[in-house]
């Protein structure tokens, strides 16, 4: 399971209960395989998309390099109907407000109208974002939707994609960003040269290094440190703490192929424990 449901598996070890909203295909693929794929305390609640498959991406992979050959895709990318947008904001306003944290994890695939993100930024207690970039979205993808929200994961090529800026420093452009959406904490992960984190409230950076011993699929890691961050920026945990348990996680995501492991709740608290000796 990957997207919203590998996210929701991985928060599953750190939070006693979750709902998870997504779309699957009018004629519900998979829909039995993903109920019993995901944890126990998640309870999802799906809107069918009309005219449309539940989204299935293949990646093709060198069987020695375990590097991607090529990937395809089986979506349809156009946003809700107007009968499935109002169905899907009516579970939003209902369920936003039973809950402490909003997490949402934005592909860029039709799910989230504007109407959808300015419920959710206007209801959302805590609202942390990641809105990817990615081969099916480039050039269309923004986070223009939201504003006035907690946080931002995003990677250097997404920011600089989103500023329409090559080669200003990451740090001018987070500074930036973060005053024009009213972002409170901004995180950039930038691969193998590790993360920063922007808190605006005290015009602070944070740094942290990349921890992964071996790199074999990227895809993810941005999903996984939100899936991370967003409990511990809520929870107050100290923000050196916060951006170091979210590396972690990233680097446990990148070492593995897929989505066929979740975050290994005993291996972070043991790198912890060593760290922080």
């Amino acid at each position: 399971l990957g997207g919203v449901l590998s996210i929701a598996n991985s928060l599953s070890q750190f939070i006693k209960k979750i709902t998870l909203v997504s779309m699957l295909g009018e004629k519900k693929e998979f829909l039995n395989l993903i109920k019993n794929n995901l944890e126990k305390n998640i309870k999802p609640k799906f809107i069918f998309k009309k005219d449309s498959p539940t989204i299935l991406k293949k990646r093709f992979v060198d069987h020695v390099s375990q590097s991607k050959v090529i990937g395809s895709y089986n979506l349809n990318d156009e946003i809700l109907d107007k009968q499935n947008e109002k169905k899907l904001n009516s579970i939003l306003n209902k369920e936003i407000k039973k809950h402490d944290l909003v997490i949402v994890s934005d592909y860029g695939h039709g799910f989230i109208s504007k109407k959808i993100a300015g419920t959710i930024c206007k209801k959302a207690n805590f609202l942390a974002l990641n809105a990817q970039v990615n081969s099916s979205n480039i050039g269309y993808h923004t986070i223009a939707n939201y504003k006035n929200f907690n946080t931002l994961v995003i990677n250097e090529k997404e920011i600089r994609h989103e500023m329409r800026d090559k080669n200003s420093k990451t740090e001018i452009l987070m500074k930036k960003l973060s005053l024009e959406k009213n972002i409170h904490n901004l995180i950039v992960t930038k691969g193998k040269e590790g993360s920063i984190m922007y808190q605006k409230s005290k015009n602070r950076f944070y740094y942290s290094a990349a921890f992964a011993d071996k790199v074999l699929d990227k895809v993810g890691a941005g999903d996984t440190m939100l899936s991370l961050v967003a409990p511990c920026l809520k929870m107050k945990i100290e923000s050196e703490i916060t951006l170091l348990i979210g590396s972690l996680a990233a680097a446990q995501s990148v070492e593995i192929i897929g989505n066929k492991h979740k975050i290994d709740k005993l291996k972070m608290i043991k790198t912890l424990e060593s760290f922080l000796k």
